[in-house]
């Protein structure tokens, strides 16, 4: 039996999986699934260091903590990591007058403003980073309840009395105002993704978010808080996760962006009378009470709440299909648990109903859920199965269903892959027809034969599949030192996999070429990413010949003539080769240009480092033995040494010249003939005679 034999329908990548619905669970970066993450408690900040009663708070970026003491109305700033804390005078104070509060409830912070929700009198004031004066204040806009800030700067006010919100500009410019009649018993405010604003109301008639856009649009109500659950405060951080405070309870639950629960966040107990949320660049949560201000370290833990996969539905395009078998790749870690269920239907309508319900935009995850499982019987659970048989109902569709849960929050279990196999062929086929006679010993002996099936598919699929061990592209990572072997190849362990799969790509070509300049070139640059550039100094001087026409300098070079049987550094090492008194036979002036090659290629400093040591041993294994080679870097090279025209130098700012305008003759301006004899006054000097103006 070989995968060929068999249809297949694969999870694997982020685009297959979304094509699904998750419930309580996140994505992995590479594609699968695991449980939401959420933050965990790591300490308190509390009476040792001042902090007896926080009210609202704030993070900037640099991780430093604001808030407002309620028992004093003054702004402190405390930093975590010297656990210093920092009075600021020129804010606070219990009071009516310009620079004093009265109820303060919340605080938002941005690179140059302070806005401090001084709700007791009735207004929001900001206040400049630098030096704590104030900017401007929104006085009396009602009965302000919470703010919000926007990522263009707009600040959104709640307002309890009118049941609206107002929004202002960057500089406290009233813009607009919305939210009747939706607005009836609102508590808290946040933007969230797309500058949506999140609304927590209280009535009894919401049990969610309300959603408003920036233009203030009604969006619809979202999610559906635990029973007993009193919101009172929320936050929202840049993954988009929703986080939601009860003052009463003193517990914090998360949502995600469409408003379902995912958890309640573990803490070290009650976290006693919420009054503020805070999320800072990291991601990490910080919550005031009563007891101090929490902070709450991001993806620490994960949610004990089961997280549900819900596969599309899967089409075979086969009436009554035989659905064969399901083969997960997944990471179980202890205390965790995978349960895996499904369902086979030929009803066109149960199809177009799942599709409808995965596809409806207004309801949330959780509600989505809920009405799938209201829809479809389940079969199963199966636990922790790595390779199952899908028994059972017979039908052209199939759906499948993932249950992950952790008893332990500090690991959590994942899918990486599914795998589903169809129609059904088994090992059965090959026994006498005598054992498929009767169902119910049909069916015990398939399902006994498909332990044999699982444990033999794997191998079966490789010996049909073993061609790919053949092919530099397809042959399996593990197995590229043992190809690259059979084409005597030597490969550096440290090597990015890319580079290994196109040496032994290029093997048979760059045999052909084995010792000449193209083949050292290709080498080289499949190694350092870069073609250098080869210089053969027997081409680079053409010889001078007495009586000939030549000029020095120009179409010749002198070069010294060895006058001893060696050459130090090129065919000999001082105080290893012994010195003779009988001079030598003068060599060819031009044999040791024609032995010597340089090597120049354009690398940094710290690529050179990391290729130096391999690129001089392509050098010294690819290059013929009697020839010498110069390595040089061109970003090592200075004006006037080593400096090559057209490789690393270049005639820049090129232009033509007009006589007249940006030149005068006799001046700046030099004339040539056509010929290699300069120009000379009344002397080869005849304008479009015999001298061209250039």
């Amino acid at each position: 039996m070989t995968e060929q034999e068999f249809k297949t329908q694969i999870f694997k990548t982020p685009e297959q999986w979304e094509s699904g619905l998750l419930y309580r669970l996140e994505m992995l970066n590479e594609g699968g699934i695991t449980l939401y993450s959420m933050p965990a408690f790591t300490q308190w900040i509390q009476e040792a260091n001042g902090i007896e009663n926080p009210g609202g708070l704030t993070v900037d970026k640099c991780g430093q903590v604001y808030f407002i003491d309620l028992e004093t109305c003054w702004l402190h700033k405390y930093d975590p990591g010297t656990q210093r804390l920092e009075h600021i005078q020129c804010i606070g104070g219990c009071g009516s007058d310009n620079a004093e509060l009265r109820n303060p409830k919340r605080i938002i912070i941005d690179k140059s403003t302070l806005w401090v929700l001084d709700a007791g009198n009735h207004r929001v004031q900001a206040f400049s980073r630098e030096n704590f004066q104030i900017k401007y204040s929104i006085d009396d806009p009602g009965d302000p309840i919470d703010i919000a800030l926007d990522e263009q700067g707009h600040l959104y006010i709640l307002d309890r009395a009118s049941k609206q919100i107002f929004k202002f500009d960057s500089h406290g410019h009233f813009s607009k105002s919305f939210g009747q009649p939706y607005l009836k018993e609102s508590v808290g405010l946040a933007v969230g993704k797309g500058n949506n604003l999140y609304v927590i109301d209280i009535n009894e008639t919401y049990n969610g978010f309300l959603i408003f856009t920036e233009q203030g649009e009604y969006s619809g109500l979202i999610g559906n808080f635990p029973k007993g659950f009193e919101p009172s405060t929320i936050a929202i951080d840049r993954k988009r996760n929703v986080f939601a405070g009860d003052a009463k309870a003193g517990a914090v639950l998360q949502f995600d962006s469409d408003g379902s629960y995912t958890g309640t966040i573990a803490t070290s107990g009650n976290m006693g009378s919420i009054n503020g949320l805070a999320i800072d660049s990291k991601g990490n949560l910080y919550v005031s009470s009563n007891k101090g201000i929490a902070i709450l370290s991001a993806e620490e833990t994960f949610t004990k709440e089961q997280g549900v996969y819900y596969s599309m539905t899967l089409d075979s395009g086969i009436q009554d299909c035989r659905w064969h078998r399901l083969a997960l790749k997944m990471d179980l870690p202890p205390k965790t648990v995978l349960e895996v269920y499904f369902y086979s239907s030929d009803e066109s309508d149960l199809k177009n109903e799942i599709d409808k319900v995965l596809s409806d935009k207004g309801k949330s995850t959780q509600e989505k859920s809920e009405d799938i499982d209201k829809t479809i019987p389940w079969i199963g659970p199966e636990i922790n199965p790595q390779d199952m048989l899908l028994r059972g109902k017979t039908g052209r569709y199939l759906w499948l269903k993932l249950v992950l849960s952790t008893f332990d929050k500090k690991v959590s279990p994942s899918v990486t892959q599914t795998k589903v196999f169809y129609p059904r062929i088994s090992y059965l086929r090959y026994l006498p027809a005598i054992y498929q006679e009767d169902p119910v010993s049909r069916e015990f002996l398939e399902r006994f034969l498909s332990v044999f099936e699982t444990l033999f598919y794997d191998l079966e699929t490789e010996i049909c599949q073993v061609f790919r061990y053949f092919n530099p592209d397809t042959v399996p990572q593990g197995f590229i030192p043992w190809l690259a072997s059979w084409m005597n190849v030597a490969l550096e362990e440290d090597w990015p996999e890319d580079k290994k799969r196109r040496f032994i790509r290029e093997a048979a070509t760059l045999y052909k070429i084995k010792g000449t300049p193209d083949g050292i070139r290709r080498l080289a640059g499949i190694y350092t990413g870069k073609i250098p550039r080869i210089l053969e100094h027997s081409k680079m001087g053409k010889p001078m010949v007495l009586g000939g026409r030549f000029r020095l300098g120009i179409n010749s070079m002198l070069i010294q003539t060895p006058l001893r049987g060696f050459r130090l550094g090129d065919d000999s090492i001082l105080g290893r080769v012994a010195l003779r008194d009988k001079v030598q036979s003068p060599e060819d002036p031009f044999l040791p240009m024609a032995y010597r090659f340089t090597v120049i290629v354009d690398l940094s400093q710290e690529e050179f480092r990391r290729y130096e040591k391999g690129l001089r041993q392509i050098l010294n294994d690819e290059k013929p033995a009697h020839t010498v080679y110069t390595l040089r870097v061109i970003r090592e090279m200075r004006v006037g040494m080593g400096a090559y025209v057209g490789i690393n130098t270049r005639v820049g700012d090129c232009r033509p010249i007009q006589i007249g305008v940006d030149s005068i003759l006799g001046t700046e301006l030099i004339v040539f003939d056509s010929g290699e004899t300069c120009g000379k006054v009344e002397r080869h000097a005849k304008a479009e005679v015999d001298t061209h103006l250039t």
